[in-house]
Formats: structure tokens, C-alpha cells, sequence
């Protein structure tokens, strides 16, 4: 994060650790207002990535699940990142701005990841640069966000379905899956505080968990360390949410995808729960179920706090242990899992 963007944000009521923003107020401040009202999130906990040169399309579609060439000014994407073995890598949203193509995905990840995509570069015109530090990248959601984005860019529509964007003074807008609606806004840095100061009225700011508590409810999964590698696309949904084309050609892993699709039978998925407790809890957590703490039947993958009593979360879990068991988090004695309903159809 520039050192200017940081001193900025501090002056405005943030905390800073680790070069990101934890939170503006009180966790407790920030759920009700990510609840109630529009908020607005800096997301500088995402790394930027530009994609360009005369190859890079061919570079992509030979590396990610999704067809980038359905990625235009007007249509972004999510896409996934495999091993040969068909595991998720990473999870990238993926869109076009300035010329270029550009990849999103969480700092923890970032450098592990593109420098492994790095090594496939080879001779091919392709051109991989970190910007981060040239772009701004805020987050707004809530029942507000529309009317607010609306007034702020002086706009009369803004992309209405899940992924389409607009390119519009220098800035692009991003309809992301959810409701109430969410957004992401990408622009030069040189205007960030400028327009976080246009956003801010009528947007109240909020830190990373805030803001990943509106990924959660939306069923959108994260890949971050502890869960690298772990699942096939399929466990985390991906098929579901626009994340896989099984039509483009051949990625990484894309038979292990493929095969898991016609001829296999899927014993994991994605699942949104609540759980009792307002204790951090760590992604890679094991969940049990009833009778035997000894085998784990899933693992968190993301985690936010949702009340000061409860704690939204998204785990990949064992089908018959979520439909036929009470699970608990960690063991046993801990605390149980309610599973609740989905934001979007689990039907294949």
C-alpha cells in the first residue's frame, strides 16, 4: 500500500496491519453497518496483476478454468488457477482495462501463485506486471451501494448483472455475485483519495472482514494458504458460479475437472454456515461430526464474524455428513454448525 493511501487512511479512523486495513470501528460497529447500510472497503489485501502483450489471450486460456475470451470492457470473470492434478491453486477475478488483462487475487497468495504462472511464459509475447501500487481497488455494497455509486460517478445505469463492467472516466465498475448488490471500482492511484472522498458520504468505511463477510454470504470462496491445493473446483462450487467452462480447451488439471464432471460422483461441496462463537477462527479448521472426533468430515475455508455472539463461515464438507450429522468446529465439545440455505441453486 502506498505509504500517502496508508497515512490517508489512518487519518480517516483506520487500523493498519500488515500493510491493509483491519477496521475503521468497532467490529461490532462494522457488521450492523455491513447489514444496515451502504459500506465502502479498501482492498488493498488483493493483489493487482496486468496481463499484456500480442500472446496474452492464448497465455490465459491455456492456464485458467473459465474462457477468457468471453473477458471484455464489458464482462469480467472468476476463474480458477489448477495443479496438474486438478486442485485449486488459486481463484482469480479477471477483467479487461487499459489495454490489458488484468488478474485480482488475495496478497497471501499472490506472489506463491503468478510466480508459478511466471514459469509458463516461456518465449510467448506475454507480459506479467505487478500494479498494485498504480491502481486503487474499493469495494461498495449494501441496499445503497447502486444509488450511491449512481450520485458519486454521475451515471445514469451502472452494470446490472453479476460480472458485467463499464470502463467510464478512467475507472472501471464491476458488478459482483450477491445481494444486497456489490461492486468493485479499479482507477489510477493518483485519484484514490479523491474518490474515497466522493464515496464516503454516503458510504460508511469498513475493513477486510467486513467486507469479506458480504463474499461469505454470497457463496463465494477464497482460496488462501491453508487451502491451496486441497479441493477440486467442484468441492468449492465453482461449477455453480460461473467459474469453469467445460467447453474451452485444455488448462491444467482440466481432465481431473472434466472427469469429475461426467464420470464421477461428487462427495464434497461448498456449504454457508453460521457457528456460535465470536472467536477468530482459522481457515484449514477441521469440522466433526456427531460420535466421532477423530476423522474430519471438512474444513473452513473462510471466516468472518456476523454478530458479536456468531460467526458466518464457508467449509467444504462431506454431502452425507451435512445432510445426515451434527458437525462441530475443531472437535467434538466445540461449537456446532448450522448450515443454512445458499445464495444460489446447488442443483448441477
Amino acid at each position: 500500500m502506498q505509504q500517502q493511501w496508508q497515512n490517508f487512511l489512518s487519518e480517516q479512523g483506520a487500523t493498519i496491519e500488515k500493510g491493509c486495513v483491519s477496521h475503521f470501528n468497532s467490529p461490532e460497529t462494522e457488521i450492523k453497518n455491513s447489514n444496515t447500510a451502504a459500506i465502502l472497503a479498501d482492498l488493498s489485501h488483493y493483489r493487482l496483476f496486468r496481463v499484456s502483450g500480442a500472446d496474452a489471450n492464448s497465455f490465459l486460456q491455456g492456464q485458467l478454468s473459465n474462457d477468457i475470451n468471453h473477458v471484455t470492457e464489458n464482462h469480467a470473470q472468476m476463474s480458477a488457477y489448477c495443479s496438474p492434478k486438478g486442485r485449486a491453486l488459486a481463484l482469480f477475478r479477471v477483467f479487461h482495462f487499459d489495454n490489458a488483462y488484468f488478474l485480482s487475487l488475495p496478497d497471501e497468495v499472490a506472489e506463491t501463485t503468478m510466480k508459478r504462472l511466471n514459469m509458463f511464459i516461456m518465449r510467448s509475447d506475454v507480459t506479467m506486471d505487478g500494479v498494485t501500487n498504480d491502481y486503487f481497488h474499493f469495494g461498495i455494497a449494501g441496499k445503497d451501494a447502486a444509488a450511491n455509486l449512481k450520485s458519486a460517478l454521475d451515471l445514469p445505469e451502472l452494470p446490472d448483472e453479476t460480472d458485467a463492467s463499464i470502463i467510464t472516466n478512467g475507472l472501471c465498475l464491476q458488478k459482483l455475485a450477491g445481494t444486497p448488490d456489490r461492486f468493485e471500482l479499479i482507477g489510477s492511484f493518483d485519484g484514490a483519495i479523491t474518490m474515497w472522498n466522493t464515496l464516503q458520504p454516503g458510504c460508511v468505511p469498513v475493513g477486510e472482514s467486513a467486507w469479506n463477510l458480504q463474499r461469505i454470504n454470497a457463496g463465494i470462496p477464497e482460496i488462501l494458504k491453508n487451502s491451496a491445493e486441497a479441493f477440486v473446483p467442484q468441492m468449492l462450487n465453482l461449477q455453480l458460479i460461473n467459474t469453469i467452462n467445460f467447453q474451452k480447451g485444455c488448462y491444467p488439471g482440466q481432465e481431473i475437472v472434466a472427469r469429475t464432471k461426467y464420470l464421477g460422483k461428487l462427495k464434497k461441496r461448498l456449504y454457508l454456515a453460521e457457528i456460535p462463537t465470536a472467536n477468530p477462527i482459522e481457515i484449514g479448521t477441521d469440522i466433526y461430526q456427531s460420535g466421532d472426533n477423530k476423522q474430519s468430515v471438512g474444513k473452513i475455508i473462510l471466516a468472518s464474524a456476523n454478530s458479536p455472539e456468531t460467526t458466518r463461515v464457508l467449509v467444504v464438507l462431506q454431502i452425507a455428513a451435512a445432510e445426515n450429522q451434527s458437525l462441530f468446529l475443531a472437535e467434538k465439545e466445540g461449537p456446532n454448525l448450522k448450515i443454512l440455505e445458499m445464495p444460489y441453486n446447488l442443483d448441477e
